[in-house]
Formats: structure tokens, C-alpha cells, sequence
């Protein structure tokens, strides 16, 4: 007993809250005999405080995830393009880092819940009648992190996970079993809430998600019943009708309807307050090419809030420094068109790296002449690398040429926002999919009409969070008439808005990739005619690039590869070849991350 309740204490002492919550739980680190009167509330804030970022890893991770989306692409002239992903029929390729949403949910989220539920439920029933609100919002997102990790390997232990004594070797579960037992614990978890008794544990101070507000957390349950089911449509149709008519029935349809209801962390800490490696978003990458030449040629507004000028203008240093001692050929050069521009991106496919895709398949950066000797200056831009990591890598008080002079760099500590999980845009452009396919309203909204509010939605947020994290030109950033220049025209219209709101959410646009197709994938030849079909082609359909290493397209990884303990490795083996057997688009093993997870119909 006195084991378990020692690992309890070491999900606690990390909590960051308020200085009578930390004195508080010195006392409980101190007496651990006062553990079983720890109000479980303080449980939830200590396991959840850090949840999907609880590592640095978790934030580069997410760099392989954003390369896979071509929102970014290593730098470098002969950098390995190749490394990330698979050629037909090879037994060895790239992996993607996803191990860490196994390893989130069973040593920090998942235990933690459990636990607290488990406490829960032993309480008096005076006592325990209290605490429902805190039930249903810890089932709630034990749901969502354990069907994060099982969207990306297909297997898990659940029913019989964090129970050591009675299951020391848990089995795993399946996401053809699992998704209808997630959707039936959000129902359960919604008509608590919807059902719920007065005079519940106030949670305002403890609920890093929602303040305690249940309405909330009763359209982010709804939400999420929608998004599983929606992934699991090719599979199962039904299922899908069956979730939006009992939502539209029994919660009156509702769905998270803003930003301040999307689902996200408010961070009770610095923002990735440290960059020594988590600046490789500055240091290392690029913007790609798809996603900048997207964005120009349908004069998105957002291009500016989403992608980092480069160093060819007035507003950079460096650039100002150059002009004072240029040659006669440089000044030239500067003044035509292509070097008044201040946004390219670098091609993604390791074939570009040649002389014949000219500067967007080098590196980031171009010599020109000066008078003396010569000067490096970029014209390949960086994403904008704030909503990733802090002032975009760069440090304050370090001078950077990289640097422009409307960059405000802000002291780590004032850099406090909410990272969006599921998100108000998010769930209008899924919404928008359902009525497109179904061909008609759902939830009181035609496909046109959830596509309007989606776009509108991913025009304010990235408004206002640029704005809290000093984005330049995000006070500015308004959407003018891009609706009307790009109205709705269909599914791809959907997808192609999407993937550029899911810059800041790559995991997701991942997976819109793999259950739809989009945005698909076109050759990009030297010398070749932007002409409709290609990519930035001003139509508002967004096309990536095929990775043709000159002999052929290489193939993105489409899940991850099964972690587990080695104590438990006989039924991980199994899990594997079951869902190999299930289908064999599984792939040829369990390292073969080319392969499809079950709800990764073909």
C-alpha cells in the first residue's frame, strides 16, 4: 500500500498551481498518512497539467509529423529528404516518433485517471455524489488520450490496463473493438452531465481545460463521439449516423461552437521556456514548398501569420546592411521581381535537390556580392515557429540576423496560451465533410455553411493566438473577401482549408491524409507550367508534392509501431499478428509503419 501510495505523491508534487495549492501539497508529499484524504481534484491537476507535452521530445516529435504534411522540410542543399519515408517493397524505413502517446497514457495520464476514478468510487455515497462532475470530466479525457494512442498502433491494453496484480500481463485490445466502448463511456459521461445533481466539487482552479464550465466539457464529449466515428467511417457508416442522431437527440446537438470552447491546456507554466533543441524549427527547417506556394497564390491572408518573411526586405538588418556596400550587379538582382518577395519554400522531394529546381531546391540561404566580399541573406522562408516553441527558437536579448525588426521577442515567462486539441475550426471543416457526403444539413447546418464558419474560425484563431504569442502581423490579420474569392466548392474545398488551419495541429491534418486522400499528392518537374492540377494553382484546391527520388515516389509511414513492455512482449507479438490477420494492409510486420491500422480502410 504504502508503494502505491508513494507513486500517487509523485504524480502530485509536479502540479504548478496557485501558492496555497503548492503549500498544500508539500503537506501531502511530507505526511504521506494524509494521502487517502487528498481531495481528488488536486489528482486530476497533477496528471493532466502537462498532458501531450510532458517532454521535450514531444515537441520535436512533432516536426517529423509536420514534414510528413509538408508544412516543413529539412534545410540544407544535400540534406537527406529520403530518410523519413519507404520505397515500394523495401523491409526497412522511416518510423515515425510517436511511441510517446503509448508511453503518456500509461505511466502519466491514463494511471493517473484510473486512480482517481478508482478513488472515486470507494468513497461514501454522500461523498462520492459530489464528485461527478470530476467522474465524468476524467473519464472524459481518459477516453481521448487512450484513443489518441490507439489511432496510431491500433492496439492496447484497456480493460485490463493498471492492474498489476490481478492482470500482470494485460491482453490487448483492438480499434475495431475499442472505438464503440470509447463512444459508449463519452455517452455515459455526457448524460452524466447533462443529468448532473448540485452542490458538486468546485473545480475552477483545478480544471486546466475548462475552468469547471460542464457545459463545456458536455460539447467536447459530443465533439469527440463525432471525430472517433468519424474515423472509423469507411468501416463502419452506420456507426456515424447512429453517434450525430443521438447527439442531435439527446444533447440537443451540441458541439464545441467556439474557440473558448475548443480543447486545449491552459498551461500553468512557461511555454517551452527553454529552446536549446526545441529551436530546430529555426535552425533546421524551412518552410516547404506546397504550403507557402499555396498560400501565395490564393493571397491568403494568413500566409503572413503563418510563415516567416525571409531576409530580402527593408525590415531586415541584414538585408539593409547589404544594400549600403552591393555591387552594381547585386543592386540589380534585388530589384527584380523575384527578390522582392518575401515568402518561398523549399521542395520536399529528395529528387529537387539539383540546379534544375533552382533556389527552392538548395538551402535557406543565397550569397550575394558586396563590394568587399559577400553576404548570406535567406530566401527560403522558416515557418512561423511560435506556436511550437517560444519566440520561434530565437532567444531574447541574443542578437539573431535572422531577425526582423517587427519580431518582438517576449520573456518566457509572460508566454502563456492555450495549445488547441480539437478546435472550434476543426470541428466546423468535420462537420462541413459529414453534410458534404451526406448531401444535406446536419446539425442544423448545410455543408457551405459549416465551411464558411470554419474558415472565419481559423481566421480568428490564429488572430488571437498569434496576437497572445506576438506573431507579427497577426493584430492585423483580417479575412477581408477570401470567402468570396474562395467560396465552398466541395469536399476538396474542405480539405484544402483544413490542411492549412492544421499547421498548428499536424497530427490531425495526418490524419485527414489517411482517411481521405488529401491533400493529394502531384509531380513537380523543372521548368514545368503552373497550370490547374498543379500545386498552387490559385483555384484553392491545395496539392502536396509526390517525394519522386528519381527513380520513384516514396511512400509516407501511415502508423506507428507497436510499443509495450517487454515484460508483456508475447501478447504485443500477438496483437500484431492478429491485426495483421484481420487485414493485411497491416503490412508485412509490426515495424512496417507504411502499413494501415483497421479504421485505415484502403
Amino acid at each position: 500500500m504504502k508503494k502505491k501510495q508513494l507513486y500517487i505523491l509523485g504524480l502530485i508534487v509536479f502540479a504548478s498551481l496557485g501558492q496555497s495549492c503548492k503549500k498544500h501539497m508539500i503537506e501531502l508529499n511530507t505526511r504521506p498518512d494524509t494521502l487517502e484524504d487528498v481531495d481528488p481534484k488536486f489528482l486530476f491537476t497533477s496528471t493532466v497539467q502537462d498532458i501531450n507535452y510532458n517532454g521535450r521530445d514531444r515537441i520535436i516529435n512533432r516536426y517529423t509529423i509536420m514534414s510528413y504534411m509538408q508544412y516543413i522540410v529539412r534545410d540544407g542543399a544535400d540534406v537527406d529528404l529520403s530518410g523519413l519515408y519507404w520505397a515500394s517493397g523495401a523491409t526497412k524505413g522511416g518510423t515515425p516518433p510517436v511511441a510517446s502517446y503509448y508511453e503518456d497514457y500509461y505511466k502519466v495520464v491514463g494511471v493517473g485517471l484510473n486512480r482517481l476514478l478508482a478513488k472515486i468510487e470507494v468513497m461514501p455515497e454522500d461523498q462520492k455524489i459530489r464528485y461527478e462532475n470530476l467522474k465524468a470530466l476524467s473519464q472524459i479525457t481518459d477516453v481521448y488520450q487512450a484513443w489518441r494512442a490507439v489511432d496510431l498502433f491500433g492496439a492496447m491494453p484497456y480493460d485490463q490496463a493498471f492492474q498489476d496484480l490481478k492482470y500482470p500481463n494485460p491482453i490487448y485490445e483492438y480499434d475495431y473493438d475499442l472505438y464503440k466502448k470509447f463512444d459508449a463511456k463519452l455517452k455515459t459521461a455526457a448524460t452524466a452531465i447533462k443529468n448532473i445533481p448540485g452542490n458538486q466539487v468546485d473545480m475552477a482552479l483545478n480544471d486546466l481545460f475548462y475552468n469547471g464550465d460542464m457545459t463545456k466539457w458536455l460539447k467536447f464529449a459530443n465533439t469527440l463521439r463525432i471525430k472517433i466515428a468519424q474515423r472509423y467511417e469507411k468501416r463502419d457508416p452506420a456507426n456515424l449516423e447512429g453517434v450525430l442522431l443521438d447527439i442531435q437527440t439527446n444533447f440537443n446537438g451540441q458541439l464545441i461552437g467556439t474557440y473558448e470552447e475548443s480543447f486545449g491546456i491552459n498551461h500553468t507554466k512557461d511555454w517551452n521556456n527553454n529552446v536549446d533543441d526545441l529551436n530546430q524549427i529555426k535552425t533546421s527547417y524551412n518552410a516547404a514548398y506546397p504550403f507557402v506556394e499555396f498560400l501565395k497564390s490564393t493571397r491568403d491572408p494568413r500566409l503572413a501569420v503563418l510563415v516567416r518573411e525571409n531576409q530580402l526586405g527593408t525590415n531586415n538588418p541584414a538585408y539593409n546592411s547589404l544594400v549600403a556596400i552591393a555591387t552594381p550587379a547585386t543592386l540589380a538582382q534585388l530589384a527584380t521581381p523575384e527578390y522582392q518577395q518575401r515568402y518561398y519554400g523549399k521542395h520536399t522531394f529528395p529528387a529537387s535537390q539539383s540546379a534544375a529546381y533552382g533556389p527552392t531546391g538548395a538551402g535557406r540561404f543565397q550569397t550575394f556580392a558586396t563590394t568587399s566580399n559577400s553576404v548570406n541573406l535567406t530566401y527560403q522562408s522558416l515557418i512561423q515557429g511560435r506556436y511550437f516553441v517560444k519566440n520561434s527558437g530565437f532567444k531574447v536579448d541574443v542578437p539573431d540576423p535572422l531577425l526582423n525588426t517587427n519580431d518582438k521577442l517576449v520573456a518566457g515567462g509572460l508566454l502563456k496560451y492555450k495549445s488547441l486539441f480539437i478546435s472550434y475550426a476543426e470541428t466546423c471543416f468535420m462537420m462541413a465533410e459529414i453534410a458534404a457526403k451526406k448531401g444535406a444539413a446536419v446539425l442544423g447546418k448545410d455543408a457551405a455553411t459549416w465551411y464558411n464558419a470554419g474558415v472565419t474560425a481559423s481566421f480568428d484563431q490564429y488572430k488571437r493566438v498569434g496576437t497572445d504569442i506576438s506573431v507579427p502581423y497577426a493584430t492585423t490579420l483580417d479575412m477581408g473577401d477570401y470567402l468570396t474569392r474562395f467560396p465552398y466548392r466541395g469536399l476538396e474545398s474542405i480539405y484544402s482549408q483544413a490542411w492549412v488551419h492544421y499547421l498548428a495541429q499536424p497530427e490531425e491534418a495526418w490524419a485527414m491524409w489517411k482517411r481521405t486522400g488529401y491533400p493529394q499528392s502531384k509531380d513537380f518537374r523543372p521548368g514545368q507550367p503552373t497550370t490547374p492540377g498543379n500545386i498552387g494553382d490559385g483555384t484553392g484546391i491545395a496539392y502536396l508534392e509526390n517525394l519522386w527520388n528519381g527513380n520513384e515516389n516514396l511512400i509516407r509511414p501511415r502508423r506507428g509501431v507497436l510499443p509495450g513492455s517487454d515484460l508483456n512482449s508475447a501478447n504485443k507479438f500477438k496483437a500484431a499478428a492478429d491485426m495483421k490477420a484481420k487485414d493485411p494492409a497491416y503490412g508485412n510486420d509490426i515495424n512496417d509503419a507504411k502499413g494501415r491500422i483497421w479504421w485505415d480502410k484502403q
